[in-house]
């Protein structure tokens, strides 16, 4: 069939035509993909009427209740002048908004009073929200979270002001700015994400949950804080609208009712944490509801600023239903803005008639509400808490009602649409699918949000600890606080808690105890097999009967290897049938140590009673139980710093050092078992209540048969030998005690066996000890050799030497290892003169009665809270994360009266420093409690706290909020008081009231009770004055030369005190951070407190100060003595651990010349970090040296001599220094001011010539570590964290 022309053009057209329309689509952008949702995984609120958290506020608004109330009584408002200026006389307030706790933030109170009530709200909320989540501070601290802080109103400084209140110098500015709101919270919990603080008033913290959804799907973060608050400081808000007329008189908000009247203002603080699902689900977190979709847009050019817009309001719900993928059937309800005013509420209903209205079934209408009617208008918290809101509501399955309600308002046409006001609860069924809920917010300015909610899909038990549950049933409830008073309530508010929810599991609630909560200093636990035994624990604990113990930052651990007369019949049956660590270690040592003994030492232990009593099988059974149980409680985390063991027990620390291997350790102790217990009975062991002086004196004319065995505390000894003349010599003491054993261990008549002893040792293998084991036989650290061991049969076991060195060498908690309490009573005797609080621990993993799993868990549980950090997912396994009370805060007052006079002492300003001539109120006299207590009342006025019992005499004053500033002021009081004329960085130097008040001390018995003025400092600033400063700095380097000195040789020769590193700061991950201290005039380690500060919690910090300064302190002849010393000191103190060395100015040149010195012994520092150093060279240090003495902290009453030669000497050490290479990398952080005027030929900033990397800082060559030492610290972490 033939075709015609008109139809081949036809098809042509055609063709064309869907060519085109294939390139027009294939040219078109793919749809994008769906944005990921994101999980709410926790909130937290503090809100009218009482509401502390979620729950609270769930049970105000399904009760039907509301918070409105009377004006607050305690702001200092004018409450008759206001009730002629507003309109409603009754608002929703936070009656509290004023209380705080500052220590729990390491704020001090001072500073407290001067920080914005909103910054303190938050805080609180902040954390709350982080433990209700199972995220402890540790693992948030370096983490990519951001802080996402909605606020709009900042008129504390109005308070501030009209207090005329003092002393908040330094706080005011970070005190109430608004970035502070969300920056504070990144700073103090050391989140590493964005923080924006956002206002767009009244839609504030919801626009803050879109940005933080959109920072989480960009990945510029993995969780993030998203929330607001409102704290009416003033009533200004209140006068202001009811000018507008836009206040309800009964100050309730009557949302969308015909009654409606104006708004009502209300108060709050609400935060949500937010999380990508995926990882939310990965990680293990809570999924409290998933938030779909959000959306933000503007009024633009409306009807007016403030007018709400009808037509945008339609659209940024559309834009956020797109960006969910959703339909408007697809939402069951909405929490709406709702605020009750005559033009807001009925806008927005029709726009919500006008969207959600449409296109749905008859029967599912979308339900509408509004949490204002429960707490008014809580202004920038408010879409956060219609959030929660909805939260909750998914959760509990009920829509509640929306109050105040007469009728819906007849300014809207309720029949366009399928919207029903919620006037009363009714259930929300699932229906098949997921319940769905949006929350608007409009802000006065034109900024509107929404956000679109879904429960999520039910899912598993979330673990706190994984594995299968332990079958023993023994379970430790760890709690913790900042003070003891804090204690006790967080052990009563649980008590309270496990009251109102009995059904709770007791291993659920120890493992979420122990791994979803973060530890604090002061700790205590509940050790029991049931919810009634472990209650009742409990209860002591809050009721002060178990006053718990003071936890350290790090504390030195020491095991304690018992010795002969430990060892009972069936010792570690039940750990055999419990813990297959402990079941396979004890095997392995039995398995070598029969290779060696006649009968099977498992049978012995376990079961022959009679066997085990005779010496060679009781060495070689506490041998097997001994490595058994290190190897079980090292499974828990548990590791030893140090070692130590009684006579045979030597043998068993050996080998956990790694000295001995285990078959070499079991041929040992085996044969000296066997050949003891070869030797002729007849011998006898007894102990004396005497001192080793008063036993060694008795002994004379017995020294060939009886000997002092043991040593174990100051009037602790065992004798042994023949038992004639054991029993002479003891019948001198009253009281004695014969030891149940066959043979004469540690005495003259173990002779016979050394020969045969000493060839079973030449065979054995000694490899170097990867722990340090301190000798009983020589009180120091031991060398392991066979002369060693030979010695050790008869040598006296000198236990409490052990321990004392042990004590000196830093440990504060010993773990006995054995199968009873033998060595801990003695351990304890051997150090004197601590209190409670510092006293070392000593615990025993086992003891004879009781429980053998109980015995362990609770000494575990001991050591926990001395600081010691157990693997508690290990020894609790198997356990799901519940719900439990957040952090009791122990809050005071911190609201400045209008009337000083009349401000609270917590909050009251401090005093200025006495002046230096004051007559002093410490002498030689005062006992060492009048010093410290002078130090506490100090530091507690200079900080607002009420008194000295808030500062106790071992926090570390960083920790209280001391900075250099304050330090400063706190040292001039000191020196007055004293008649001292002590350095800067004293309280850094000396860390805590303590070791301040032993110094002051010392002080004090060496000084007279005035000093004069320093001559040198006279002199320096007349020369200053004559600008005659190169001819001073001459005349004082030729004066430093007759100072005395000391060389590199005599550091080597031991001659001269190797100084301790000042620590300030002793929590981190990171690696040792030496900061090595500038060499200016006042150098120190305050130099470096606020650095400190801010990197407090992820790096150990200790100063390493410039030998000189101090006086009676020889000056180094050299930089090669000053270097060698510096180098000791480092390597004392860190011994094999990685460390960092920083230095600010003059002290990167102090941290290049030790790298070279490091580097030439065979120790390279991981890293090297110079701040703003620059080469002595470098002519830019000429033109600025007025601003650098300037910007010294110099002291009104005189700067020591000693310090004015000190400072002499380092010019000339390092006038002409060159910086060395180095292999270590290196970090160049630069200020970003100049600290003067600016070369016109060159960059001023600091260069350095060998390999580095640099990074910018804010702020001057100073001020990088004062006031803009957030970004100083920032980068340095940032650079440690890419680099290390």
């Amino acid at each position: 069939m033939a075709t015609s022309y008109d139809e081949v053009v036809a098809a042509l057209r055609a063709a064309l035509a869907d060519n085109k329309r294939l390139k027009q689509r294939a040219a078109a952008p793919a749809a994008p993909p769906a944005p990921e949702p994101i999980a709410i995984v926790s909130t937290g609120c503090r809100l009218p009427g009482g509401v502390r958290g979620p729950d609270q506020l769930w049970d105000l608004v399904i009760e039907g209740r509301d918070a409105i109330g009377e004006f607050p009584s305690d702001r200092g408002w004018d409450l008759a002048a206001l009730s002629e200026l507003s309109t409603a006389g009754s608002g929703a307030f936070l009656y509290d908004a004023g209380d705080f706790d500052p220590g729990f933030f390491g704020i001090s109170p001072r500073e407290a009073i001067a920080m914005d009530p909103q910054q303190r709200l938050l805080l609180e909320i902040a954390w709350e929200t982080f433990e209700r989540a199972g995220i402890d501070r540790a693992a948030a601290r370096g983490s990519r979270t951001g802080v996402f802080a909605g606020t709009n109103n900042q008129d504390y400084t109005g308070v501030l002001v009209a207090a005329l209140a003092q002393g908040f110098d330094g706080h005011l500015g970070t005190g109430n700015s608004a970035s502070v709101v969300s920056g504070r919270i990144s700073y103090t919990f050391g989140l590493e994400g964005p923080a924006l603080t956002v206002d767009t008033a009244c839609s504030s913290s919801l626009v803050a949950v879109h940005l933080a959804a959109q920072s989480l799907r960009d990945g510029e973060c993995d969780l993030a804080l998203a929330g607001g608050v409102a704290v009416m400081a003033t009533p200004s808000v209140f006068v202001e609208f009811s000018k507008q007329g836009g206040l309800a008189t009964n100050g309730r908000c009557k949302s969308f009712a015909a009654a409606a009247d104006g708004t009502g203002w209300g108060e709050g603080a609400a935060m949500i944490l937010l999380e990508r699902l995926s990882d939310a689900r990965r990680n293990g977190h809570p999924v409290l509801a998933v938030l779909r979709g959000s959306a933000v847009n503007q009024d633009g050019a409306s009807s007016g600023l403030t007018a709400p817009n009808g037509p945008a309001q339609q659209r940024v719900i559309r834009a956020a239903l797109a960006n969910a993928r959703l339909t408007v059937a697809d939402i069951d309800v909405v929490e709406a803005h709702g605020t009750g005013t005559r033009l807001g509420d009925p806008i927005e209903a029709q726009a919500l008639l006008a969207t959600y209205g449409q296109d749905r079934p008859a029967d599912r209408p979308l339900w509408l509400g509004s949490i204002k009617s429960n707490i008014g208008h809580t202004q920038a918290a408010a879409g956060v808490t219609g959030i929660i809101k909805m939260v909750e509501a998914m959760r509990h399955g009920v829509l509640p009602a929306t109050l105040h309600v007469d009728r819906p308002t007849p300014q809207v046409d309720w029949s366009a649409g399928a919207v029903e006001l919620l006037t009363s609860s009714r259930p929300w069924p699932a229906e098949g699918r997921p319940r769905r809920a949006a929350v608007s917010s409009f802000g006065v300015s034109g900024t509107n949000a929404h956000v679109i909610l879904e429960q999520p899909e039910e899912t598993a038990a979330r673990l706190a600890t994984p594995g299968a549950r332990a079958t023993h049933g023994v379970l430790a409830w760890p709690v913790s606080a900042r003070e003891p008073a804090g204690l006790r309530a967080q052990a009563a508010q649980l008590l309270a808690y496990l009251r109102e929810h009995p059904g709770l599991d007791p291993a659920d609630v120890a493992g979420s105890l122990a791994v979803t909560r973060s530890h604090f200093e002061y700790r205590a636990a509940a050790v029991g097999t049931g919810m009634d035994t472990l209650t009742a624990a409990l209860t002591r604990i809050a009721d002060g009967t178990d006053p718990g113990d003071l936890a350290a930052a790090r504390p030195q651990v020491a095991f304690v290897f018992s010795g002969p007369g430990a060892q009972r019949v069936g010792m570690g049956r039940d750990l055999y049938a419990t813990f297959p660590v402990f079941a396979e270690a004890f095997d392995a040592a039995c398995a070598e140590l029969d290779v060696h003994l006649d009968r099977s030492i498992r049978e012995v232990v376990l079961d022959e009673e009679a066997a085990l009593d005779r010496t060679g099988y009781a060495q070689a059974a506490l041998f097997a139980v001994e490595v058994a149980l290190y190897r079980l409680v090292t499974s828990f985390g548990v590791v030893p710093d140090q070692l130590i063991g009684h006579s045979s027990g030597e043998v068993a620390a050996a080998h956990a050092a790694g000295v001995l291997s285990l078959s070499d350790a079991a041929a040992l102790v085996a044969a000296r078992g066997r050949l003891i217990q070869a030797l002729p009975a007849g011998g006898v062991m007894v102990a004396v209540r005497a001192t080793e002086a008063e036993v060694r004196d008795a002994l004379a004319g017995f020294e060939a048969v009886a000997s002092v065995a043991a040593v174990n505390g100051p009037k602790s000894v065992v004798v042994s030998g023949a038992a004639e003349a054991v029993g002479q010599v003891v019948a001198r003491f009253g009281k004695t005690r014969t030891l149940d054993v066959e043979h004469a261990l540690h005495s003259p008549l173990m002779a016979p066996v050394t020969a045969d002893f000493a060839r079973v040792v030449r065979g054995l293998t000694h490899a170097p000890a990867r722990i340090p084991v301190v000798s009983t036989v020589t009180g120091g650290v031991a060398e392991f050799d066979t002369d060693y061991w030979v010695d050790q049969v008869r040598a006296t076991v000198r236990f409490a030497d052990g321990i004392r060195t042990l004590h000196e060498r830093g440990v504060s908690a010993y773990l006995e290892i054995g199968p009873d309490a033998v060595l801990t009573p003695l351990g304890a005797d051997c150090v004197e003169g601590a209190d409670r609080d510092t006293a070392p621990l000593f615990v025993a993993a086992q003891r004879r009665a009781g429980d053998d799993v109980e015995a362990l868990v609770t000494a575990l549980a001991r050591l926990h809270c001395r600081g010691v950090r157990p693997d508690w997912a290990a020894l609790l396994p198997g356990t799901a994360r519940v719900d439990l009370p957040t952090y009791p805060y122990q809050r005071q007052h911190y609201w400045p009266a209008l009337e000083p006079v009349t401000m609270p002492t917590a909050a009251a300003p401090a005093e200025q420093p006495p002046a230096a001539s004051a007559a002093p109120v410490l002498s030689r006299d005062s006992t060492f409690e009048e010093v410290r207590d002078l130090i506490r009342r100090e530091t507690a006025e200079v900080l607002g706290y009420p008194g000295i019992e808030s500062i106790r005499p071992g926090r570390d004053f960083l920790e209280l909020g001391v900075d250099s500033v304050i330090g400063q002021e706190i040292r001039l009081r000191l020196n007055a008081a004293a008649g001292l004329n002590m350095p800067p960085g004293l309280l850094f130097t000396y860390q805590d009231p303590d070791r301040l008040a032993r110094h002051l001390m010392a002080e004090m018995a060496g000084t007279t009770p005035t000093t004069p003025a320093p001559t040198l400092d006279v002199l320096f600033k007349q020369a200053r004055q004559n600008d005659d400063l190169h001819e001073y700095t001459t005349l004082l380097m030729r004066l430093a030369g007759y100072r005395p000195t000391f060389t590199a040789d005599d550091v080597d020769a031991g001659r001269v005190a190797v100084p301790t590193l000042a620590r300030l700061a002793e929590e981190g991950d990171g690696p040792r951070i030496i900061a090595c201290c500038t060499t200016s005039l006042m150098a120190g380690p305050q130099e470096y407190a606020r650095l400190a500060g801010a990197l407090r919690g992820r790096y150990r910090i200790s100063a390493l100060v410039n030998p000189g300064y101090q006086a009676d302190e020889p000056a180094p002849a050299d930089l090669a003595a000053a270097l060698r010393l510096q180098v000791r000191a480092i390597r004392e103190d860190v011994g094999t651990e990685p460390f960092v060395l920083l230095g600010h100015s003059a002290g990167g040149l102090v941290a290049n010349a030790l790298t070279a010195e490091l580097e030439a012994g065979g120790t390279t520092p991981a890293a090297v970090v110079l701040l703003d150093s620059y080469p002595p060279a470098d002519a830019v240090l000429g033109q600025w040296i007025p601003e650098l003495l300037n910007g010294l902290e110099m002291d009104d009453a005189g700067v020591p001599d000693e310090r004015y030669l000190a400072w002499a000497s380092y010019i000339r050490h390092y006038g002409d220094f060159a910086p060395l290479p180095s292999t270590a990398p290196t970090l160049l952080v630069r200020a970003g001011e100049p600290l003067g005027a600016v070369p016109e030929d060159r960059d001023w900033r600091p260069s350095w010539q060998h390999p580095h990397t640099v990074a910018d800082a804010t702020g001057n060559h100073f001020t990088m570590l004062g006031d803009q030492v957030g970004r100083t610290a920032q980068a340095v972490h940032d650079w440690l964290t890419t680099t290390l």
